[in-house]
């Protein structure tokens, strides 16, 4: 056989070799993603294993999926994050990389097989004429099996349990599936950011049921905790808006940003959903004016941005580089450490500015001027994971929250930063007007996050507000 009919011809021991070892490592890895719930063999491998270099390719691709398939995310988190590589906390990046260790050992697994396909093609048929060897391997198994239901029934449960599962599930004629590459890219395509938000919500129209607030202060808590256990979230909004008189509270829902997170929060609270990421990326006073934002109208006021983390978090000091830029003062971390603020290692990866002190003197120094204000304060203390004490007495007290140590840890956190929250909102002055709202849900894994809202409260507090009907 010639060369050029080597190349044009396919190599059927190596595609369906790469067939079987792909799907293998896929159930054998992937059993958490979204794509293993719905079959067994996937249907691109079928077009993706005919070439070595479109298998590398969409290998590699499934384990970045897979990666944001796990958090909920959509493919548009990946420009945010290359459009700011030396922004990111290469720390925590690496937490997420090895606590999901698994995704990466697909890719190189399957990698590895690829490159050396022959060799271990050899080998096994080398292994399968050898019945000893067979016996000795099915005798592992069987020995491995019956030490897990001994000394870690739990981990022998999970895994049977998932066995029967799959086994129940491609009983029911769910043979194909497909990979969470393709899953994500059809979810991006059919959830884009301006179809998104399914719970109907705009800043806008929301600040427009206000007439002339004095002051506006908004709050973006990091990572909020919405519990949907009724108890527990109803100890933390009681926190919030206990013994509040002549107060009104009103309280929204809203979907929170799948395709940049923290960064698409203040981009919807900026300008709703109009504008483009590039637009919002490069810099904010041509975002604003470029798209008629309804911020806008905010724009000749003291506008102050507060933030407990380094101002150059994903390039936050673009916000500040025109000569009349939209903000006129701001705080961030570098800026209160010089102020004789101190820091708190409320979490393993993003230390901060103590929370508490920004809410009992930093808010209460800015109330003092005596100018119409706009305040953004995006906090971070609540970023998982959580640094907590063992020694420390914790409130955890409800079956939910010992579920998982970083459950009682955050509400624990947030339960104290609503309590400080509540004092700073009792001082409000006539008509000034604060909103506070979450960023995101915490970046738990999906498995975890089944015990929270996919969505966020927005809730707005007004003094001395007379009774009128907000839409």
């Amino acid at each position: 056989m010639t060369k050029s009919k080597k190349f044009y011809l396919l190599d059927i021991k190596k595609y369906f070799f790469l067939l079987i070892i792909s799907n293998f490592f896929s159930i054998f890895l992937l059993g958490d993603t979204t794509s293993l719930n719905l079959g067994l063999i996937s249907l691109q491998s079928l077009i993706y294993c005919l070439n070595g270099y479109l298998f590398i390719f969409f290998i590699f691709y499934e384990m970045i999926s897979s990666y944001l398939d796990l958090y909920g995310l959509t493919l548009n988190f990946l420009l945010l994050v290359f459009s700011n590589p030396r922004d990111l906390n290469f720390n925590f990046n690496l937490y997420i990389f090895l606590k999901n260790l698994n995704y990466f050992l697909f890719f190189i697994l399957n990698l590895f097989f690829l490159i050396y396909y022959l060799r271990i093609l050899n080998l096994l048929k080398s292994l399968l004429k050898k019945r000893f060897i067979l016996l000795i391997f099915f005798g592992f198994i069987i020995f491995l099996s019956f030490f897990l239901k001994k000394f870690h029934s739990n981990h022998f449960d999970l895994i049977s349990n998932r066995i029967i599962n799959k086994i129940d599930l491609i009983s029911k004629g769910n043979i194909l599936r497909d990979d969470n590459w393709y899953i994500v890219v059809r979810n991006s395509l059919n959830y884009p950011h301006e179809k998104s938000n399914s719970i109907n919500f705009s800043f806008e129209d929301k600040f427009n049921n206000f007439e002339n607030p004095e002051n506006i202060y908004i709050i973006i808590n990091e990572s909020y905790p919405n519990f949907k256990d009724n108890e527990i979230k109803d100890k933390l909004f009681s926190a919030l808006t206990s013994n509040l008189n002549q107060t009104k509270v009103l309280k929204f829902k809203k979907n929170w940003n799948k395709n940049y997170s923290t960064q698409g929060s203040e981009m919807e609270l900026f300008c709703d959903n109009k504008g483009s990421w590039i637009d919002f990326k490069k810099d904010l006073n041509f975002f604003l004016k470029k798209n008629d934002c309804w911020i806008n109208k905010f724009y000749n006021r003291h506008n102050i941005f507060i933030h407990s983390y380094k101002k150059q978090g994903f390039g936050r000091s673009r916000y500040f580089n025109k000569e009349d830029p939209f903000f006129k003062e701001s705080f961030f971390k570098e800026d209160l450490v010089n102020l004789n603020y101190s820091t708190c290692n409320k979490n393993d990866y993003y230390i901060g500015i103590c929370e508490n002190e920004i809410i009992n003197k930093l808010l209460f120094e800015i109330k003092k001027i005596d100018k119409k204000k706009l305040v953004i304060y995006l906090t971070v203390e609540n970023h998982i994971p959580i640094n907590f004490d063992y020694n420390k007495t914790l409130h955890c007290e409800n079956y939910i929250l010992n579920l998982h140590p970083q459950f009682c840890a955050l509400f624990n956190n947030q339960l104290k930063f609503n309590y400080e929250l509540n004092k700073f909102i009792k001082k409000l002055n006539k008509n000034d007007l604060l909103v506070f709202f979450s960023d995101t849900p915490p970046l738990f894994t999906k498995r975890d996050r089944i015990h929270f809202e996919d969505y966020v409260d927005v809730i707005f507090f007004q003094k001395d507000l007379p009774d009128t009907k907000i839409e």
